[in-house]
């Protein structure tokens, strides 16, 4: 999905509860929206717009603490800052988790790689065989992150075989 129509409107945005404002240049930022969710994905709840403080027992987490809840299962997503765009579909505590997982492996290579976030992106959508704009962790479902998993375990490995081999070769250099 391209850019929020609102983004470029000229009509007045007007924040749904308990956002305090949405702004256009925060919706210009967001380049692959998903709509925000109505009902859960997993036991058709009603899905409502909170401070994440409902998820958190009592506290708020994060400079933009609002999330899309489901009242029934408790699934639920971020938002984008300063915008009412959800950052992903909902998830329940197993595709967190999976996501989660995934992600910071994801970021073990990109560091050893030494890669820019755009380059690691690039890179992670060429292993999986999919878009770039769709290459996104809060879309992935739980068989998608099983699958960075082993792409980004098998590139380590690699890596760190190929570290141990040139380690080797200086030693017997010297």
């Amino acid at each position: 999905m391209p850019i929020d129509p609102r983004a470029n409107s000229p009509e007045r945005l007007v924040a749904p509860a308990p956002l305090p404002h949405v702004s256009r240049r925060a919706l210009k930022r967001v380049k692959d929206t998903l709509p925000a969710p109505t009902r859960c994905r997993y036991c058709d709840g009603k899905v409502e717009l909170v401070n994440n403080s409902e998820i958190y027992n009592g506290r708020s987490y994060g400079d933009w603490p609002y999330a899309y809840l489901c009242s029934d299962c408790h699934a639920y997503v971020g938002l984008h800052p300063a915008t009412d765009l959800p950052l992903g579909t909902l998830a329940d505590g197993g595709l967190r988790g999976a996501r989660n997982r995934s992600k910071a492996l994801f970021h073990k290579v990109k560091e050893h790689r030494g890669l820019s976030r755009s380059l690691a992106y690039q890179w992670l959508a060429g292993q999986l065989g999919m878009p770039v704009n769709e290459c996104h962790f809060g879309w992935f479902e739980a068989d998608q992150c099983a699958k960075v998993v082993e792409v980004c375990s098998k590139d380590l490995a690699q890596a760190t075989g190929m570290q141990q081999a040139f380690q080797q070769a200086r030693v017997l250099r010297s």
